[in-house]
């Protein structure tokens, strides 16, 4: 015959698991039903959907269809993921509830920076080199040529990882440092050639500079521009390349 396992539980053992397993039972009671009430109380449907006004341009209707819902049932990460896919011009997106009945729609539309010439269109990018659309008209904003699109793919709402556009960004960042340079008028970057990137300013005067050590030949402008002494009808264009500042003025024959 097998013999009796002479193990024997303690009952303060026996006493503790039961305790442990009421507890248990009383505390998934508890969130059963508070489940239950925060999922079907009326209190937290949805009346209200906030959506920040500077995003306003966005099309409500998907917004309005959450009115009536639960609050925890409305997927933010999808909503997000939706309004982010659709509209690249927005930045710092952020979906909240706001108990009991409340979601606010957070976000900051990106400023415009400049203008990208690409097959006859023109694609549209911030100040921190984020394509956001395309626009088949030229807007009023300066018009940056000579992007070599061709090897390089563009991601709308992705911060561009081509060369020359970010060159002309941080060309333009540099500019708005100082008093002087963030008056210039830029009309159009020919970008084309980082050895020798072309900017023509009002009044259709080109400035020259390379990516060699820009900060400093965007300091050097500004000093120039500090002196006052720029006759602007007068200039054909100033190189900035250089040790010196090259300043070349026009011809009057050319005039004639």
């Amino acid at each position: 015959m097998a013999k009796k396992s002479s193990v024997k539980i303690p009952a303060i053992v026996i006493i503790r698991l039961i305790v442990f397993l009421l507890i248990g039972c009383i505390f998934f009671w508890i969130y059963s039903r508070a489940a239950d009430f925060l999922t079907g109380a009326p209190l937290f449907d949805v009346k209200q959907v906030l959506v920040d006004q500077s995003i306003s341009f966005i099309d409500h209707r998907p917004l309005k269809a959450l009115k009536g819902q639960n609050i925890f049932s409305v997927d933010l990460a999808k909503l997000h993921r939706h309004i982010a896919a659709e509209y690249p011009q927005i930045a710092m997106l952020r979906i909240v509830r706001q108990l009991p009945d409340t979601i606010k729609v957070l976000a900051k539309k990106r400023d415009i920076l400049l203008q990208v010439q690409v097959h006859g269109k023109y694609l549209v990018v911030d100040t921190e080199g984020v394509s956001m659309f395309y626009t088949s008209q030229a807007l009023a904003f300066p018009v940056v040529r000579g992007v070599p699109f061709e090897r390089n793919k563009v991601v709308l709402g992705v911060a561009s990882s081509i060369k020359e556009l970010n060159l002309v960004v941080e060309l333009f960042g540099q500019l708005k440092l100082y008093p002087h340079t963030r008056q210039l008028k830029v009309i159009m970057v020919e970008a084309g050639n980082v050895s020798k990137i072309e900017l023509t300013v009002m009044p259709h005067v080109q400035i020259i500079i390379d990516q060699e050590d820009l900060a400093a030949k965007i300091n050097m402008l500004e000093l120039l521009l500090q002196k006052g002494k720029i006759n602007w009808s007068q200039i054909k264009y100033i190189d900035v390349r250089f040790k010196e500042p090259i300043i070349s003025e026009n011809n009057p024959k050319e005039k004639q």
